[in-house]
């Protein structure tokens, strides 16, 4: 909703400025009057729409400002930053494995294995090893599955944070050392393309090496629309995050469910073994 805002402010800003008026001035009347709601709620201090609305307010020559707020009016940058439906799906979907398995667990340690070992007891008969082996280390079993768990939400609740455009998210631990490496070159080049009108117009950034940056610049010489060949190549580098996080997402997932197969194979083996030592001894 913040990119809907951000949106609605700059095509306000681009007919709304009054002559004696400071552009920052321009842009928070704009963001304070109630209309303003109707676009979503207040753009959060530590997002990229705000960064940007403040750099352009920071601009002193107005014409420069106004020329930029009129390449951020012809964005439309709502559907590139919804976080996709099938993301939430692949979160869903190893949560409900990870909580299978923990329901599993505790049934058999509070109802099923006590009963086994009292029967043993009873019988006097030594305990299976199968059994004991569970006994012994289904504690730790649960731990590495519960760590490989947090981890996983804990990078997919980065990613969510990469779709939502906090400032600063890119240098984070978790999105520098444990997401891909496509992810984060994505996310960069997404950022810089943002912020393109605001750097080279505002003459922070005349000339640049990198091939996104040149290419807009060679854009903005030519007579094609340079608002339209942001949003471009913002889509493909929005399909691409899309793309390589719902790789990395199903990755984890698959590795976590392999863990609890194999721990369920164990449980299977171990609740089986002993029946059927009771089912030959009676």
């Amino acid at each position: 909703m913040a990119w809907k805002r951000f949106g609605y402010i700059c095509r306000k800003a681009s007919v709304d400025y009054k002559e004696q008026e400071k552009i920052s001035t321009c842009l928070s009347r704009i963001e304070s009057e109630k209309s303003c709601d109707l676009y979503g709620s207040k753009i959060r201090i530590d997002s990229w729409p705000r960064k940007i609305l403040d750099e352009i307010g920071n601009i002193q020559d107005k014409q420069k400002a106004l020329d930029i707020i009129e390449i951020y009016k012809g964005l439309n940058l709502v559907n590139q930053f919804e976080l996709p439906m099938r993301f939430k799906r692949v979160i869903g979907y190893l949560g409900f494995v990870t909580f299978f398995f923990c329901i599993l667990v505790g049934i058999y340690q509070l109802k099923v294995a006590p009963s086994f070992l009292e029967v043993f007891e009873n019988f006097k008969i030594s305990i299976p090893s199968h059994l004991l082996f569970y006994q012994e280390y289904w504690k730790h079993v649960v731990l590495v599955i519960s760590v490989m768990l947090v981890f996983s939400f804990v990078i997919a609740f980065k990613m969510k944070k990469l779709f939502v455009f906090t400032v600063g998210i890119e240098n984070s631990f978790i999105v520098k050392f444990l997401m891909f490496r496509s992810v984060r070159e994505s996310y960069q080049r997404i950022i810089e393309i943002l912020r393109f009108p605001i750097l080279f117009f505002s003459g922070a950034k005349k000339e640049s090496d990198d091939q996104i940056v040149s290419h807009l610049q060679s854009i903005n010489k030519s007579k094609m629309c340079i608002s339209k060949e942001m949003q471009e190549l913002i889509e493909i580098e929005m399909q691409s995050i899309l793309e390589n996080c719902e790789r990395q997402m199903k990755l984890m997932s698959t590795v976590v469910a392999l863990v609890v197969v194999v721990a369920i194979f164990f449980f299977l083996v171990s609740a089986y073994s002993p029946l059927s030592i009771l089912g030959d001894i009676l």
